[in-house]
C-alpha cells in the first residue's frame, strides 16, 4: 500500500528537533494519503503490514470504492464518509476517476481527540461498533473535510514548529464536521444518527447472539428499546424486519460453513442453535430455495466448473 512519506529530521543537533518531536509522536499514530483522480483503479491493503492495527477513514470526494472485507464487500459512492475500525476490513479499492482522502488512525489518538469533543456522543457510538460504516455526505461537506485532512497531509510529510498543535485542530475540526453531518443535523431533522447508531449496536449485538436464537424482544431488551421502535427503524431505513436480518445471519453463516468446512448438516444445524436438524433443512430451503446438502452440492460443482456461487449471500450491506 502506498503511504506518504515520513518525517526527515530528527537530528540532535539540529535547533528545530525538540519542536519536531511532538509531531512524530502523532505521525506514529497518523498516516495520511491524498487520493487524487487517476486513469486507473488504486488499492490500499487494510490488513497487513505497517497498517495492521489503525483504524481507517475514508472521504470519498469523487467516484466510487470498495471495501473488501471477508468473503463479501461494501460498495460505496461518492461523497461518502467511510468508517473501518482496525481488522474488520482486509483491502480498499478506490475505483478509476476517484478521488478523495483517506487517514489511518491509532484508536488512543482517536479517543485522545475525542474527548474534547463532548457533543459527539452519537458519532462516537457510530465508531465504536466493529463493523465497517458508510455515510453519504454532502459534496460541500466532502470538500470541507478533504482540505482539512490535505492540511494534516501537508504537516505530516513536511513537520514544522507547532505542527501538533495544527494536526490536533485539523483533527478536531474534521471530527466536529462530522459530528455536524451525522449528529447535530439529524438532531434537527428527527431521529437519523439515533437510528443509525442503534442499527449499528443491533448488528454488533447480532454478531455475537446470533447462534443462541435470541427472539427480537431480546434484542430489543438488550439495547433499550421496545421491539415496535427497533421494527420501526429497521424496516424503514433497511427495508427488512430485525427478524429478517437476524435470519439473514444465520444464513449466511450456514452457507460460508458448508461451502467452507467439513461439518455435518446436523452438527451445523447445533452450531447454529436449531435444536432439530430437520427444522434447520426447512428453515435454510425456505429461506435459500434449496436444501442444505443440495446447496453443498453446488457448490463443489460451481468450484469444479469456476462458476459464481449458486446464492449471492451479502450481510454487509446493512449500516
Amino acid at each position: 500500500m502506498r503511504q506518504r512519506s515520513a518525517l526527515r529530521g530528527n537530528g540532535a543537533s539540529d535547533p528545530s528537533a525538540q519542536a519536531e518531536r511532538p509531531a512524530e509522536i502523532i505521525a506514529a499514530r497518523l498516516r495520511s494519503v491524498v487520493v487524487e483522480s487517476h486513469f486507473a483503479a488504486r488499492e490500499w491493503r487494510l490488513d497487513a503490514g505497517t497498517s495492521s492495527g489503525f483504524d481507517h477513514c475514508l472521504i470519498l470526494q469523487t467516484g466510487e470504492a470498495w471495501l473488501h472485507l471477508e468473503g463479501e464487500h461494501l460498495h460505496v459512492l461518492g461523497p461518502a464518509f467511510v468508517w473501518s475500525p482496525a481488522h474488520s476490513a482486509e483491502r480498499l479499492v478506490i475505483e478509476a476517476g476517484g478521488s478523495g482522502h483517506i487517514i489511518h488512525i491509532r484508536r488512543d489518538l482517536i479517543e485522545q481527540t475525542f474527548r474534547q469533543i463532548p457533543e459527539a456522543g452519537e458519532l462516537i457510538n457510530l465508531l465504536g461498533a466493529e463493523q465497517p460504516l458508510a455515510l453519504a455526505i454532502e459534496a460541500e461537506s466532502a470538500v470541507r473535510l478533504t482540505r482539512l485532512l490535505a492540511l494534516i497531509s501537508n504537516e505530516l510529510q513536511e513537520p514544522r514548529p507547532g505542527s501538533e498543535t495544527v494536526i490536533s485542530s485539523a483533527l478536531l475540526i474534521s471530527f466536529v464536521q462530522l459530528w455536524r453531518h451525522v449528529g447535530a443535523r439529524a438532531l434537527a431533522l428527527g431521529e437519523t444518527v439515533g437510528a443509525a447508531a442503534l442499527l449499528m449496536r443491533f448488528r454488533q449485538l447480532v454478531e455475537e447472539r446470533f447462534r443462541e436464537q435470541w427472539a427480537v424482544a431480546r434484542y430489543a431488551e438488550a439495547l433499550g428499546v421496545t421491539p415496535g421502535r427497533l421494527h420501526a427503524i429497521a424496516t424503514r431505513t433497511l427495508g427488512r424486519t430485525p427478524r429478517a436480518l437476524i435470519q439473514q445471519r444465520l444464513i449466511y453463516e450456514a452457507a460460508v460453513r458448508l461451502e467452507r468446512s467439513a461439518i455435518t448438516i446436523k452438527q451445523l444445524s447445533y452450531l447454529l442453535g436449531f435444536r432439530d436438524a430437520a427444522y434447520f433443512n426447512r428453515f435454510f430451503a425456505k429461506q435459500v430455495g434449496i436444501p442444505p446438502a443440495r446447496y453443498r452440492r453446488a457448490i463443489v460443482h460451481r468450484n469444479v466448473a469456476g462458476h459464481a456461487p449458486p446464492i449471492p449471500f451479502t450481510f454487509y450491506d446493512w449500516p
